[in-house]
């Protein structure tokens, strides 16, 4: 009995101390997994190494891209925004993580400390604050052109006019903030001046191909400028060549960019125009307008869709329009308005200087341009008339005349205007503003005569 009770007590013994040894061996074990040298740790800071390297190196490639855009002028790196983004979708970077980046410029992941540089005030915030103002100066945006080179030909098809047009990028083109978006994230730019067409000055050249202007003729010039009737409006075609990297849009002007930086309303219910901030919201005189008015084609009427139908049979791009017959209407939806009245904009303002300095009768309307915003105009039950936009003349608005349901075709020239609605995480540090620069002075001017012919096409009949 009694050896078998010593067998017991030393089997006892024999497992407290495995146990005591076991809870040894597993405190070293876990010290050696989860210690400050630990296996686990050790592995957890080689992650953070290997993640800080690669955040690191991406940091490298992208300050070498902007060194090369600096050296040649060109456009291809990323804005940090975007470098922070990429970072966080390929998971190197947390959302917590880039924004400390952004406000702070760096971030240190693991023992590393990666400098970035802090990320400016954006423009439109800038804007807010009254440091940057409409009208200055925006040096280095041809900086960031996607293809400095690139250049554009409008064919007869398009603009109605016999000959090729061509328009180039001009690095030396200026540009000037106009304001800001109607939901105020957007900063919005434009050309000091509208931009040229490629001029050709030889002696045997044509007068047409002498000076700056857009020629446009026709129903073809109504319809591609037309964002309801073409998928390429024309006008935007040309002016793209000056998107860069820093746009969100790049577009030819519309009356509604002019009407949101003056501060009107157009109210097409009621057929008005009034300034904005006008609680009352009284009409402004300077201001005519066709919506709501309807007209309705008569016998040996011509009507666009017609026209171009019948002088490009077989072109698909023209065979889906609808043919109008006797008895088809047609709503309006040209308008204009007044610049030269106070009523509308100060003349001593920078946004007049802007959109309309060169543009009135008085200065030969050297720098007139169109606007990409067709509109049709009634006159009357004689007539409709078409066309796009236009500043010219002391008017700016909608549905300027190319094409007279009364069949006379019109041919005009007038200048471009580009638009830039800027990405709207753009920064101060991007983008040198000045408050002074200067604009070209043009030795040309809009002819006073329009030529205008019998059409040959589009006749209701029946």
């Amino acid at each position: 009995m009694k050896g078998n009770l010593e067998s017991k007590g030393i089997t006892l013994i024999a497992l407290v101390i495995t146990i005591i040894v076991l809870l040894i061996l597993a405190g070293v074990s876990i010290a050696m997994l989860t210690g400050n040298n630990g296996i686990l740790t050790k592995a957890q800071e080689s992650k953070e190494e290997t993640r800080a390297g690669a955040v690191e190196e991406a940091r490298n490639l992208w300050n070498q891209d902007k060194e090369l855009d600096n050296r040649t002028n060109a456009s291809t790196a990323q804005t940090l925004d975007e470098l922070l983004q990429s970072l966080e979708e390929q998971h190197l970077l947390t959302a917590d993580e880039v924004q400390i980046i952004k406000d702070t410029g760096s971030i240190k992941i693991g023992k590393r400390t990666i400098e970035f540089g802090k990320m400016g005030k954006t423009l439109v915030q800038a804007f807010k604050d009254g440091e940057i103002k409409i009208g200055d100066y925006i040096t280095d945006y041809n900086n960031n052109l996607n293809n400095p080179s690139a250049s554009v030909e409008l064919v007869e098809e398009e603009t109605g006019h016999a000959g090729i047009q061509k328009y180039q990028v001009d690095t030396n083109t200026t540009w000037r903030i106009l304001g800001i978006s109607q939901d105020e994230t957007q900063l919005i730019i434009t050309t000091g001046s509208p931009i040229k067409k490629v001029m050709n000055n030889d002696t045997n050249a044509e007068e047409w191909e002498k000076d700056p202007y857009l020629y446009l003729n026709s129903a073809e010039g109504w319809y591609n400028t037309n964002d309801e009737l073409t998928n390429e409006n024309i006008l935007d075609k040309i002016c793209k060549i000056y998107d860069s990297n820093l746009a969100e849009e790049t577009k030819s002007m519309r009356i509604e960019d002019i009407n949101n930086v003056l501060g009107l309303t157009l109210d097409k219910d009621n057929n008005k125009l009034y300034k904005t901030s006008d609680v009352s919201k009284t009409a402004i005189q300077e201001y005519q307008g066709f919506f709501g008015q309807t007209y309705t084609y008569k016998k040996w009427d011509y009507a666009p869709e017609n026209y171009l139908k019948e002088k490009y049979s077989g072109n698909n791009k023209y065979q889906s329009l609808e043919t109008k017959k006797i008895g088809s209407q047609v709503e309006g939806s040209a308008f204009m308005y007044q610049y030269i009245s106070s009523n509308v904009v100060d003349q001593n303002s920078k946004l007049y200087d802007i959109l309309f300095k060169g543009t009135t009768t008085e200065e030969n309307n050297a720098k007139a341009y169109w606007l990409a915003s067709p509109g049709v105009r009634l006159d009357g039950s004689s007539c409709c008339l078409f066309g796009p936009g236009a500043v010219y003349a002391g008017g700016a608005g909608a549905g300027f005349v190319l094409f007279d349901s009364g069949g006379i075709s019109v041919e005009v020239w007038l200048a471009v205007r580009p638009v830039v609605y800027l990405k709207s995480n753009i920064t101060v540090d991007e983008l040198t503003i000045n408050e002074n620069g200067s604009e070209e002075i043009w030795n040309t001017s809009v002819p006073n005569s329009y030529t205008g012919e019998s059409l040959e096409y589009g006749q209701i009949e029946n």
